[in-house]
């Protein structure tokens, strides 16, 4: 449970440093993500610095050798102007050009050699002597095209520019004209504006290896600038460099405590590729230190949050420590010495916090607790007298007066006193909760206890013990005495008046009487006899009193009657209740109109039972109901599954307050999809009357669902004009009584004669009973009834025997 202790399997361990090392490892993912995202902005802040710096170093190296080729066209249209104006012819022109200025092209232009080659190759010049060949590349576009300007990169034989400028002779193509500039200047210049080392790369796959000894020194480099510098980075990034990815994928390495960017830039010319280094030392060490400054910063924000934690949290932490000391106070109930406890948090002139928020609920809690543990202690009390009292009319209960009952009578019995025991029973008085409602009946009830303990003793044992029901013990009186009692407690009951809603409530009791010990000893015994004794007083009628006897049949009467109670509910178990039909003839046309089925119960030993002998037990031990339900089923599967038939059905006393029926009967009606108007149902004239209000309501409601209503043995009971205009009826059957001796007796015929016409003037179908013979069924025909029944046209019999 929540309250027992639980073993020690670790020590304690403060909430301030469990609040700590939240902190520290929160802080630390905190701090130690902020450190790497800076790192990380930092370093994709380089790289794309870094990117626009390799876009611009494209650019000018691009630009540049653009220049240069644009300057070197300039120049060949100025070479041939260098040479005399008498010259034979433009070769001969160019060659004392070149005699007088070659060395001012080599000095001030950089033109590293200068080539003539006549159509068809029929004259070829190369300044100076020793040049190496042109490559094969520009000698195959000049055949293909050798009236055309074109410019060419080619490290074939020493990295350089070349341009091909066809020149003119007297308006005749004499020829073209090639200028070479080394790629060294270029480079250098490149290293000057940018900063950057460059070096240019040969594909090996179609150039031939004739580059001069100490170009090929160079890593395969042929022109490289600063090569002391380079070529030692370029040797160590040479693994790196063969995997190199396309045009602007940068390789970094570190090497001799510096960062180096390594990118190679394609196609500068066929097989001409560059390669640029770019000392990024500076920027790696400025991101490697603000690296190092964010970690210092987390390190020490870590450290003084940690610090400050501890100090705001000491001052809380020793109040909860306090406050969880004082707790236990309010499970041992020391209320007062908790408010004590508290006062000192109370006192403290600070802003309120959650802390003063659980003192205050604690104190809360701490009244609220008090009060709950007097109201606890209150309603204990008041439980206890509830456990022995009737809480609605103040006196004993069943359980506190079997347990004074039995105590009475051992007394009895150990000094040979003489007592009493009244059982008392309220006549009627669901009559005054059904009409009035439970409100006026608990008032009655509370009426009668007051009468009762105004004629009991201050010895005497009363008690309710449910219900309506009341018990009175007289520990010393003789039987003469308690019918003494009985009667003083029947005048009392009788003077009671309740006045409600305009209606005025009467009341009697109908009281048994015991003796002990001369009528038992055990107590279950001798309120069995008492409540035998108090039915035999209800069966003489309201309001009286019977003396039990040893002598009285009534037990046995019980037992049969708890025997019969046990054969129905077993012969429901068991399906052994059947319907018989007996056919009731239109007398006009001879045929059924309808057939009444009739209830039979089949004994255990096969013999057939009838109605008479089940229904009365069946009404008073409430298994009517399961009867009626179950006769209402079986006539509905009839009407299914005989199409043509119609059924009429006895309903019982029972019917008129069971709110299940009219339910029961739309479900089955429903179910079975048969029309309404093909069952109709039976109520006795007494028991309609008995319910008028209930069975006027049940009718109507019936009525509504399409089925029709007969009033059966009419004019064994009140035969009343006024109740049978109140009573939404469609047929009457007059009872058998005034059929059987019909030939015999003329005022019987007056009185069937009567009730027909009566009938007939309020459109009303007569049905006649008990039709034995041709006089009798002569008779009614005379009368005008419409239909009769009996054994004259067949007797009660299963359906498939009436076929």
């Amino acid at each position: 449970m929540l309250g027992e202790e639980r073993p020690h399997i670790i020590g304690f361990f403060s909430l301030r440093w469990k609040a700590v090392i939240v902190l520290s490892l929160i802080l630390v993912v905190v701090n130690a993500s902020l450190a790497f995202l800076a790192n990380a902005q930092s370093i994709r802040q380089f790289e794309l610095q870094q990117a626009q710096i390799r876009e611009q170093q494209i650019r000018h190296l691009r630009a540049m050798l653009h220049e240069r080729t644009q300057e070197m066209s300039k120049l060949a249209s100025l070479v041939p102007l260098l040479g005399p104006a008498d010259a034979a012819d433009l070769t001969d022109k160019l060659v004392k050009a070149l005699e007088a200025h070659g060395a001012l092209l080599d000095l001030e232009w950089d033109i590293r050699s200068v080539h003539w080659i006549e159509p068809h190759n029929a004259h070829r010049i190369s300044w100076p002597e020793g040049t190496p060949e042109l490559p094969p590349e520009l000698l195959t576009r000049l055949a293909e095209s050798p009236e055309s300007t074109f410019s060419l990169l080619s490290c074939e034989f020493g990295c350089g520019q070349y341009l091909v400028v066809p020149q003119l002779w007297k308006g005749a193509f004499a020829g073209s004209l090639i200028l070479e500039r080394s790629l060294a200047d270029a480079l250098l210049s490149f290293n000057a504006l940018t900063g950057a080392e460059i070096a240019i790369d040969v594909d090996r796959i179609g150039h031939r290896d004739s580059a001069p000894d100490d170009a090929r020194d160079h890593l395969g480099f042929p022109v490289i600038t600063f090569p002391e510098r380079s070529l030692p980075i370029l040797r160590a990034a040479q693994a790196s460099l063969s995997d190199a990815g396309p045009e602007r994928d940068p390789i970094m390495i570190e090497m001799d405590q510096g960062w180096f960017e390594i990118y190679r830039i394609r196609g500068l010319a066929a097989g001409v590729n560059a390669y640029v280094i770019n000392d990024v030392t500076a920027q790696q060490e400025s991101i490697r230190d603000a690296w190092h400054d964010s970690l210092l910063i987390a390190v020490f924000g870590l450290l003084l949050s940690e610090s400050l934690l501890l100090v705001i949290m000491q001052p809380p932490l020793y109040r909860l420590r306090d406050l969880a000391a004082a707790l236990p106070l309010l499970a041992e109930r020391r209320y007062a010495d908790l408010r004590a406890a508290l006062v000192p948090f109370s006192h403290l002139q600070l802003p309120r916090d959650e802390i003063d928020l659980m003192v205050e609920t604690v104190g809360r809690l701490t009244d609220r607790m008090e009060l709950l543990q007097q109201d606890r202690e209150q309603a204990e009390e008041q439980l206890a007298w509830l456990a022995d009292h009737d809480p609605l009319t103040r006196l004993m209960n069943r359980r506190r007066f079997n347990e004074d009952f039995e105590r009475i009578v051992d007394q009895a019995a150990r000094y040979g006193h003489q007592g009493a025991l009244l059982f008392l029973d309220l006549d009627e008085f669901k009559d005054v909760n059904d009409l009035s409602g439970h409100q006026v009946g608990d008032a009655l009830l509370k009426r009668v206890a007051e009468q009762l303990r105004g004629i009991a003793q201050s010895s005497d044992l009363l008690a309710r013990l449910g219900g309506d029901e009341f018990a009175l013990v007289l520990p010393e009186s003789s039987p003469e005495d308690a019918i003494a009692s009985a009667e003083a407690a029947q005048k009392a009951i009788r003077g009671i008046t309740l006045r409600e809603q305009g209606r005025q409530h009467r009341i009697s009791a109908s009281i048994g009487i015991v003796a002990f010990p001369d009528h038992g000893l055990d107590i279950p015994q001798l309120m069995a006899n008492a409540d035998l004794a108090m039915y035999q007083a209800k069966d003489r009628g309201r309001g009286r009193w019977h003396l039990f006897s040893s002598q009285d049949t009534s037990r046995e009467q019980l037992n049969d009657r708890i025997l019969w109670k046990e054969e129905i509910a077993q012969a429901l178990r068991e399906e052994r209740f059947e319907l018989y039909f007996q056919p009731i003839i239109h007398l006009a046309t001879g045929a059924p109109c309808h057939f009444e089925a009739l209830l039979r119960m089949r004994g255990k030993e096969g013999g057939m039972v009838f109605p008479d002998r089940f229904i009365p037990i069946a009404e008073k031990t409430g298994l009517i109901q399961n009867i009626d339900h179950w006769v209402l089923d079986q006539a509905i599967e009839t009407l299914a599954r005989n199409p043509g038939m119609r059924i009429a059905i006895n309903l019982s006393a029972n019917a008129m307050d069971d709110p299940t029926i009219l339910s029961l009967l739309k479900q089955r009606i429903q179910r079975h999809r048969i029309a309404p108007e093909r069952l109709s149902f039976e109520i006795t004239e007494s028991v309609a009357i008995d319910s008028l209000s209930s069975a006027t309501r049940l009718m109507r409601s019936i009525q509504d669902l399409g089925c029709r209503f007969a009033l059966d043995d009419f004019g064994s009971g009140y035969a009343s004009y006024a109740y049978l205009r109140q009573l939404p009826v469609d047929d009457i059957k007059i009872d058998g009584a005034f059929i059987r001796d019909l030939p015999n007796n003329r005022e019987d015929r007056i009185f069937v004669k009567a009730i027909t016409d009566m009938a007939h003037g309020m459109d009303k179908r007569v049905i006649a009973e008990f039709v034995e013979n041709t006089d009798i069924l002569t008779i009614l025909e005379e009368i005008g009834v419409d239909c009769a029944q009996g054994y004259f046209f067949s007797r009660p019999a299963r359906l498939e025997d009436l076929r």
